[in-house]
């Protein structure tokens, strides 16, 4: 009985470590997905286009694709390698940069054709913000490739506690 309470003991932390080890990289997993579904969103709008400019955000859902498959695998192989995300994230905000331009240079009917000459903006707030978030997770990337983030050191607490 009381090897069976410490295997079920034993289990729980296992379990509690390696969710939160999973956790650690939490806000990739939610950005991935916010863009992956502005991505889709924005490929099947160009879909009615002719042309193939659908290309760019079928390419990005490509990515955003690799980026997830890598964050899932963090549950199995939790480690700090953060290769795919990183890449991924680069692509994203070098494609908001690029289409910021194309909107600068008043040639956003060709990916935005569904978007009037009012709400030219929100498409720039979302492309700026796009930006932002892909800065903020480089960075937070580049952190806990180096175990320097805060969620590895309650990582690191969490584990001492159980012993």
């Amino acid at each position: 009985m009381k090897d069976k309470s410490e295997m079920m003991d034993r289990g729980r932390k296992n379990l509690s470590i390696k969710s939160m080890a999973f956790n650690r990289f939490l806000i990739f997993r939610y950005v991935t997905a916010g863009f992956f579904f502005t991505n889709m969103y924005w490929m099947f709008l160009l879909f009615g286009r002719t042309g193939f400019y659908w290309l760019l955000p079928a390419a990005l859902l490509l990515v955003n694709i690799a980026v997830a498959v890598e964050q899932t695998g963090k549950y199995w192989r939790p480690n700090h390698k953060l290769t795919l995300t990183i890449a991924g994230y680069w692509v994203q905000l070098a494609s908001n940069m690029a289409l910021v331009i194309v909107m600068l240079f008043g040639f956003n009917r060709t990916f935005w054709p569904f978007i009037n000459d009012q709400s030219q903006s929100v498409i720039l707030i979302i492309l700026l913000v796009g930006m932002g978030l892909c800065l903020l997770l480089e960075w937070r990337a580049r952190l806990i490739s180096q175990d320097q983030d805060k969620y590895f050191k309650l990582l690191q607490d969490f584990k001492v506690s159980l012993q």
